[in-house]
């Protein structure tokens, strides 16, 4: 075999390689490749198709981030990280100094643990407090810096007697069940908007009974009870009576045990009273009682 029969042999396999070669990535690579691309560019129409709705969605993303920070940053609540009934109980007393007299039983109930926060449960018996007293007492526990939350309450109304004043003075009678609540999140057992309270706003008495249940049926010290006076003489705008074995000089205006004397009459010799007994009005007419004589 010639030389140049030997290299016509090398150049035809060469070329075979080379023919071999080009129709593998003309007809296999360069497809695959071609239709690879063709679909990262209907991924990419796609997604510049979804881009106006991407942007949407980001800009509600980032107004809810900035509601959520906005909300976290001017909390006024914080929400330690545990809670003990000695802290609890050391709080309520706060309370107690901001509200004033409030009488109760305090009892642990138990720990509703729902992961990162719960809260314990505390059951508040035989209350006792002046509508007052009981208002600012029930705000700081809901306004205060602490997360707290009434779940129930129920209230009553009592009447009693003052010992000294001997009239009708109501209280308020509740239980309550009390939560108060933690969490495992640092971040919340601080705030810089949380701040105490510095001030109470006063509601009217809703439980104040426009007609009292109880009533004395005897007067302080040192006031005339209307219905024992004797009317002894009357001369014009001033009446002589008798109290308790001593004499007396009463005037239209004088006050007595739940009153006042609102007419002194000469010509009838009646002096009459107006009593508030309880949110019942009442009057009482006195007169001069004359001695009859029988003559043989």
């Amino acid at each position: 075999m010639t030389f140049k029969v030997k290299n016509t042999i090398y150049l035809a396999i060469v070329l075979a390689i080379f023919l071999i070669i080009g129709s593998v990535i003309y007809y296999i690579w360069q497809p695959r490749q071609l239709r690879a691309l063709q679909k990262k560019q209907r991924q990419i129409e796609r997604q510049l198709q979804d881009l106006p709705a991407l942007i949407e969605e980001v800009q509600r993303l980032t107004e809810e981030f900035q509601d959520v920070k906005r909300r976290y940053d001017s909390r006024s609540k914080v929400i330690p990280i545990a809670d003990v009934s000695s802290q609890t109980y050391d709080y309520m007393n706060q309370g107690l100094e901001e509200g004033g007299v409030v009488k109760f039983d305090m009892r642990f109930m138990g720990t509703d643990n729902r992961g990162k926060w719960g809260f314990n449960a505390y059951a508040i018996t035989q209350g006792e407090a002046n509508f007052e007293n009981l208002y600012k007492f029930v705000y700081f526990l809901e306004n205060g810096v602490r997360l707290y939350k009434i779940a129930s309450i129920d209230i009553g109304v009592r009447e009693t007697i003052d010992e000294e004043t001997k009239e009708s003075k109501e209280h308020v009678a509740f239980t309550m069940e009390l939560h108060a609540y933690y969490s495992s999140i640092p971040e919340l057992s601080t705030s810089l908007a949380a701040k105490q309270l510095t001030s109470i706003p006063i509601v009217p008495n809703p439980f104040k009974p426009l007609v009292t249940e109880v009533i004395a049926t005897q007067p302080p010290e040192g006031e005339i009870n209307a219905d024992l006076v004797e009317v002894k003489a009357i001369l014009p705008g001033k009446a002589f009576v008798l109290y308790s074995g001593e004499m007396i000089v009463l005037h239209v205006g004088d006050k007595v045990w739940r009153g006042s004397v609102t007419s002194i009459d000469p010509q009838t010799s009646t002096v009459e009273f107006i009593l508030n007994e309880g949110g019942v009005i009442r009057k009482i007419e006195k007169k001069i009682k004359y001695d009859k004589y029988r003559t043989r």
